[in-house]
């Protein structure tokens, strides 16, 4: 897959992932993927199920990685899509998704109060949760490391640390770029979209 971060961020970016124990993507994981032939069955904040990436087929996707009760990068990486989202008025043909790696914690009902928090509630941006297994399935198809750092999940205090990203896929389900989520200018998701929308 490709990175699309300029130097500096790249090594903002090592420096944050080796902080966090963490080592990012890197070789072999690091190809273009096509999705096209997966299939993830989740469940959206609505409680209704979706399959990714089918159900997007046809349209761009911005996608996020997050848990709810992340107390720094996960915040950014959801206000660094909602201002693409913003930016962009909301297009037709990109989606917006973001999905958790804490299915424990975040369910439909705190999916759907996290996405209200920010402001989404009257837009078509879905924020997706599954079964233990399928998320980490999905996860490690997308390259996103997950590792519980302090707790249990079954906790009030806990930290995972994991992977900042937020990816890129066209209308046939290729990932085209994977991006520090939380640090990338908000220009360079849009420029990126704006080649990859099936409209341009």
């Amino acid at each position: 897959m490709m990175l699309r971060v300029s130097q500096g961020l790249a090594l903002l970016l090592a420096a944050t992932l080796l902080a966090a124990g963490l080592t990012g993507c890197s070789g072999e994981d690091n190809r273009i993927d096509d999705l096209s032939d997966a299939s993830f069955e989740l469940v959206d904040h609505n409680g209704d199920t979706v399959v990714f990436p089918d159900d997007f087929a046809g349209q761009a996707m911005m996608v996020g990685y997050v848990y709810t009760q992340c107390p720094d990068i996960c915040p950014l990486v959801t206000v660094n899509m909602k201002q693409v989202h913003d930016k962009l008025d909301a297009p037709d043909d990109v989606a917006f998704v973001t999905i958790t790696f804490d299915p424990q914690r975040d369910t439909p009902e705190r999916l759907r109060d996290y996405r209200d928090a920010y402001g989404l509630d009257n837009t078509d941006w879905s924020f997706l949760t599954g079964d233990r297994d399928t998320i980490l399935a999905l996860m490690d198809r997308v390259g996103v490391r997950v590792e519980l750092s302090r707790g249990t999940y079954d906790d009030d205090d806990y930290l995972i640390d994991h992977t900042d990203q937020i990816s890129l896929i066209d209308e046939e389900g290729r990932v085209l770029f994977h991006y520090g989520g939380s640090m990338t200018p908000v220009e360079i998701f849009a420029e990126d979209l704006e080649t990859i929308r099936p409209a341009s």
